[in-house]
């Protein structure tokens, strides 16, 4: 891409400098030998694929409508584009049970059929959630059992005689309290014998202790539980593996009341859970449905702490790495980052100079990534309750340990997730949503530029400006972000879905860490109103802005 920046749009005006200012300070142990422990998570949408795959999940669980064919292939194109694979059941479940005989539908035979064809992406057949305790088809809790070790049995065969070679996923819960002698069966006698013989069930068991409640966080009891139930699985329900369904999600309505867990029990949790045995950690799940009332995909601080890597020493909860711009927990080398908690520093100050500082008011920020290299980070403001930094240039892509030492208390361990690129756009009111702050001009047929003002800001509330494409002239726009410039391929942009084209995307060059897009001229967009702007650099996509027109 040329670096000559178009006409004079690389200074900021004076309106954006004083916006984009005030963004900058306040918004800113397996076994060697083992198989690899996958992550995953369960019910993402299809467009939520490639923010899982840039967090290095491997899996998600999902649920097709089994009369929304084309959904299939849409659902599963988006995995495989992304580099994800999926564990895939069917709405309403395509299997019939009459006496000990099992039958496929026909809509399931199709769905068996199509899956077959993209083996590459599926890694199993989610077929029931919770079969022994509840009903399938019409729900409800069946106090001595629904489905039995039997039923389920025969249900893989059917299955696999189908599609040789495919594997089945249960979602149990708690398999080893339904065999004789188990905790379940011992206080509902007329469970009888159903489970005493549970091989053969499936090749792999969702099991789950949930320990966040709202009486407290019962680490222990939970890995207790799983202990047992990984056990169980292992050596009594050959060949399957376990699976450890990760609380993430709070409801107020589930006994004892599940809620949320703090970040540093997010973080305990996700280690404790990858020291046992298990095939895979599936947090649960990843957006909201039913009575739940918080998840992963809404509590974006939280996804560096879901993750595999987050468990190497050094790692913790006390400084997430959010980018500036937009706060999403993806930066990049020379980006700015800002990270947020409590009693960081004794003081509110801002760095005077460039270079930045790597100390400010005895506060500094040590930078360690994968290759075990360490660096101090330029600071560009610090509070009690906030630091802002750009992430070393030379640091390598990865999750890296953060280190923030004030002189006064403990030094504060933290983490953040490093990408080759992490586009993010500032916004006029700092949040990352809404009206970018960006400058606009339009230019006449003489090469004369006039303003074009793109938002307007009463105190803290900022709106678009609609901006009048049909007077004489092209308009032009400069916006301006962060995680930008190490690029290797095109940058893109597209308005309303329409492709603007890009003349300059890379370091602004008056501020560190600041990047800069000029696009235009903007054409087809008159009339319009308020559309969603979004960048796509190598691939990953910006936070989408809103830009008005008339």
């Amino acid at each position: 891409m040329a670096t000559v920046r178009f006409l004079n749009l690389s200074v900021l005006g004076l309106s954006t400098l004083s916006v984009l200012g005030l963004t900058l300070l306040t918004a800113l142990a397996q076994s060697p030998t083992a198989p690899k422990m996958l992550t995953g998570t369960y019910f993402p949408e299809d467009g939520d694929f490639k923010t899982l795959k840039t967090l290095d999940y491997d899996f998600a669980v999902v649920a097709l409508r089994l009369d929304d064919v084309s959904s299939w292939k849409r659902t599963l194109d988006a995995a495989q584009s992304a580099g994800m694979r999926l564990m895939l059941g069917a709405s309403p479940p395509p299997y019939e049970q009459h006496g000990a005989t099992w039958t496929i539908t026909t809509s399931g035979k199709a769905f068996l059929s199509y899956l077959q064809t993209r083996a590459d992406v599926v890694i199993a057949v989610y077929v029931f959630n919770e079969p022994y305790s509840s009903n399938p088809y019409a729900g409800g809790d069946i106090p001595c059992g629904f489905f039995s070790a039997g039923d389920l049995r025969a249900l893989r065969s059917i299955i696999q005689g189908f599609w040789p070679g495919a594997k089945i996923y249960q979602d149990l819960g708690g398999p080893s309290q339904w065999a004789p002698g188990g905790s379940y069966t011992a206080s509902h006698p007329c469970v009888g014998d159903k489970y005493a013989d549970q091989t053969g069930v499936a090749d792999y068991v969702g099991i789950w202790a949930y320990p966040f409640t709202i009486n407290g966080y019962d680490r222990n009891g939970a890995l207790s539980f799983l202990r047992r139930e990984a056990s169980f699985i292992l050596n009594s329900m050959e060949p399957a593996q376990p699976i450890s369904l990760n609380q993430a999600y709070a409801c107020a309505s589930c006994a004892p009341g599940l809620v949320f867990p703090t970040t540093e029990q997010m973080l305990d949790w996700n280690c404790a859970t990858r020291s046992l045995p298990f095939a895979a950690v599936n947090w649960y799940p990843w957006r909201k449905f039913s009575s739940y009332t918080q998840a992963l995909a809404d509590s974006r601080l939280y996804w560096p702490l879901t993750t595999a890597e987050a468990c190497a020493p050094g790692m913790g909860a006390g400084a997430i790495g959010l980018s500036a711009a937009s706060g999403i927990p993806f930066v990049a080398a020379s980006s700015l980052v800002s990270i947020y908690g409590a009693n960081f520093a004794s003081s509110t100050s801002a760095a005077q100079s460039q270079p930045l500082p790597t100390s400010i008011g005895g506060v500094t920020l040590q930078v360690r990534d994968t290759t075990g290299t360490t660096q101090k980070a330029p600071l560009v403001f610090i509070s009690p309750s906030q630091i802002n930094f750009v992430m070393p240039a030379g640091i390598s892509p990865g999750q890296v340990a953060l280190t923030l030492t004030n002189g006064m208390n403990s030094p504060v361990d933290g983490t953040a997730l490093v990408r080759s690129v992490a586009p993010a756009l500032f916004t006029a009111d700092g949040k990352g949503t809404g009206v970018p702050a960006a400058t606009g001009a339009r230019v006449g047929s003489n090469q004369q530029q006039s303003p074009v003002p793109v938002f307007h800001c009463d105190g803290t509330v900022c709106t678009s400006v609609p901006i009048d494409l049909s007077a004489n002239g092209s308009v032009y726009l400069t916006l301006y972000g962060t995680g930008i410039r190490n690029h290797t391929g095109a940058v893109t942009c597209s308005i309303k879905r329409v492709s603007v084209p890009v003349l300059y995307a890379d370091a602004q060059g008056q501020y560190e860490g600041l990047d800069q897009v000029n696009i235009g001229p903007l054409a087809d967009l008159s009339g319009s109103g308020e559309v969603d702007l979004v960048l796509s650099v190598d691939g990953q996509s910006s936070n989408p802005v809103r830009v008005n027109f008339k």
